[in-house]
């Protein structure tokens, strides 16, 4: 056989192969008999025997193949193919190109490790020969070629890929690929009714899911200046997620492609773009709205009429679905508005019903009815939120409405709502837990075990996220048994943990976690000092004595443990400060890291609460800037009366006449 050296590097071959991208190379390889004015093109893929997995794939057409004389100018050339020379219709006039730049063929080794083309066609003499064209991915610029003559059949290519080296190919699973070939191919399939293009044994037949066909002429206009019009096809599917946008200089060939669901995230469609000066400027598309004019118009204009589109259809649906719910007796109004209040009551009712249609029952009718109804009661009953609601959705500016519109399409309003709270909630507690600290009026009612203790039960992230169990106000046989719970070793065997002088040592809050790298048990043991306690040698030489406990007493031995003991207090006088370590000032370590051979690793470090304040609101501090949050001292009490009120100083659950708190923020403010 002879070889042929494709005139470019393998490393820009592999490149321009997208060896990552499968169902792309299908594309291709449908597109490549196309071109050759196939009229039937079947791909089959051949599966393992025993466990299914995709071994190889063919790809069999009806056109008129490659010819001998063609060879070396569609195989050994990059950008200069066949099709790129002359004009820009198929060989016998049948159809418009797809292709011209001879890379397509290249997209063959995403399938398989070896490939090869079996064609039958006419030279120049009218000679039929049968072309074999073999290649390999480990020499992707060298083919092997030889040609035989075959007496007269018909012409037409098998192509095959054989995945030799048992790479996945799960993109290829019909389940998965069919919208994508059907949304590729649909132009070229509705136009051409007698052409046939099967795919693992079913047939691609658009017009079998197509719900919606609207074609539309707009104008590309920037500012004032009109760049001719667009023509604009939009195919909604029955099913699938497949939303993407093709460009185009006819209605046929779309030489650009990108992803359509930040346009549009309900409906699966295609829309198909035609603007004659495309085949001159296509590359630019990819740019988008950087994008020179005036393809950048072209852009924008199809965007936004795609928008439009089904904003209308949108609306369509919603008549449609209040008519289907009044057919079907389970509207909940029964008679005409009567005055111009319940118009507009009624007129809400169905805009938001209509948005909310796909959580409606659809199969039970009771149902329906019931979710309709409480629907209405809330309109109703609580205009008031969901006026603000509507408000300032209505408010939103066009980008930040398509944010919002996309963020529902990856999300539900629920969980973003739940997100914003939990940012301003904790922003609300930094704020209420500086005043219960710093305020002269309030901290000094405040207790650490009281108070502090209880509403710091339920606010565990001020620590850390990661932690999941907690034992609070425990003994240290307690934190001896869920030290060995999470060892999987029996709590019932545990012993009276005591501390040097004999005494059961009791720590305030126990916060315990199994990580998952490397089986390490983690355990956060936090002593709180009450506000107007000053951390000295006393509180220090407590926790000391606790780390003494963990490391000495062979309970605790367990190489993979580890304790982070906190002491947090508002101050520290100089002996506190000065026991802490060099190495460990920004963190406050004063004791450790101790880890005997074969026992728990155990680090002590005192915190002051400005520090511990300041780091969570630095957390927090993009999130907040972004949400415009900045709730006032008043409004961080608040929400700490509503969900901490049982547990705060009697004093401070009552607000003055004003409603405000009786000083402003301490020194550790925000």
């Amino acid at each position: 056989m002879a070889e042929l050296h494709l005139q470019a590097s393998d490393g820009h071959v592999a490149q321009l192969a997208h060896e990552a991208d499968a169902i792309r190379a299908i594309v291709e390889m449908i597109w490549n008999a196309l071109d050759a004015e196939a009229w039937n093109v079947t791909v089959r893929l051949e599966r393992d025997g025993l466990f299914g997995a995709i071994i190889a794939v063919h790809v069999e057409d009806d056109g008129h193949g490659i010819s001998r004389d063609e060879v070396e100018a569609s195989f050994g050339r990059i950008g200069d193919s066949w099709k790129a020379r002359g004009n820009r219709r198929s060989k016998n006039d049948v159809r418009g190109l797809h292709g011209s730049l001879g890379q397509g063929r290249l997209r063959a080794f995403a399938l398989g490790t070896r490939v090869r083309w079996q064609s039958r066609s006419l030279d120049t003499a009218q000679n039929m020969y049968e072309v074999m064209i073999d290649g390999q991915r480990s020499e992707r610029d060298v083919c092997r070629w030889n040609a035989i003559p075959v007496s007269h059949s018909q012409s037409g290519t098998v192509f095959s890929a054989y995945n030799d080296e048992q790479r996945s190919l799960g993109a290829l699973e019909i389940e998965t690929s069919l919208a994508t070939l059907r949304s590729h191919f649909a132009p070229v399939l509705l136009n051409n009714p007698e052409l046939r293009i099967s795919y693992d044994g079913a047939s691609i037949e658009p017009v079998k899911e197509i719900v919606n066909d609207t074609t539309l002429t707009v104008p590309a206009q920037s500012d004032d200046v009109t760049y001719g019009e667009l023509n604009l096809r939009i195919i909604e599917w029955r099913q699938g997620k497949h939303r993407a946008i093709y460009y185009g200089s006819d209605d046929q060939h779309f030489i650009h492609e990108e992803v359509g669901s930040d346009v549009e995230h309900q409906f699966p469609f295609s829309a198909y773009v035609t603007w004659s000066g495309l085949a001159e400027q296509a590359d630019y598309l990819s740019l988008g709205d950087m994008a020179p004019e005036p393809i950048s118009a072209v852009w924008r204009t199809a965007r936004e009429a795609i928008q439009e589109h089904f904003n209308t259809r949108r609306r369509l649906r919603r008549r449609e679905q209040v008519t289907h719910w009044k057919d079907a007796g389970v509207y909940p109004y029964k008679d005409a508005p009567k005055s111009e209040a319940e118009k507009a009551e009624r007129a809400v009712f169905d805009v938001v019903s209509g948005a909310l249609s796909t959580h409606i029952p659809k199969k039970s009718k009771a149902s329906a009815r019931l979710t309709l109804a409480l629907l209405r009661d809330a309109i109703r009953h609580e205009p008031e939120k969901l006026t603000t609601v509507l408000h300032e959705v209505a408010a939103l500016g066009s980008e930040d409405l398509d944010t919002f519109t996309r963020l529902l399409g990856e999300t539900t309003l629920p969980a973003i709502i739940k997100s914003a709270n939990i940012v301003a909630s904790r922003n609300k507690f930094l704020r209420a837990l500086n005043h219960l600290l710093f305020d002269p009026d309030d901290s000094p009612t405040v207790g650490e075990r009281d108070h502090l203790h209880h509403i710091l039960e339920g606010e565990l992230w001020i620590f850390g996220e990661g932690y999941n169990m907690m034992n609070s106000e425990r003994g240290l046989t307690q934190v001896l048994r869920t030290h060995l719970k999470l060892s999987g070793l029996p709590e019932r065997d545990a012993k009276t943990v005591r501390r040097w002088d004999g005494k059961t040592g009791r720590v305030d809050l126990h916060l315990a976690t199994q990580t998952q790298e490397h089986d390490r048990i983690r355990h956060l043991v936090v002593e709180l000092k009450a506000p107007g306690i000053t951390i000295g040698r006393t509180e220090l030489d407590q926790v000391e004595d606790y780390a003494n406990v963990l490391t000495s007493n062979p309970q605790f031995a367990s190489a993979t443990g580890q304790w982070d003991l906190i002491l947090v207090g508002t101050q520290l006088d100089d002996v506190a400060t000065n026991r802490i370590n060099n190495d460990g000032a920004e963190l406050g370590k004063f004791w450790g890291p101790k880890q005997p051979q074969g026992g728990p690793r155990v680090t002590a470090y005192v915190r002051r609460w400005p520090d511990v304040l300041d780091e969570n609101k630095r957390r927090l501090d993009f999130l907040t800037r972004v949400l415009q949050h900045n709730p006032s001292t008043a409004e961080g009490l608040g929400w700490v009366r509503e969900n901490y009120g049982d547990v705060l100083p009697k004093e401070m659950t009552m607000e003055d006449a004003q409603g405000e708190p009786r000083s402003e923020e301490g020194p550790g403010a925000a």
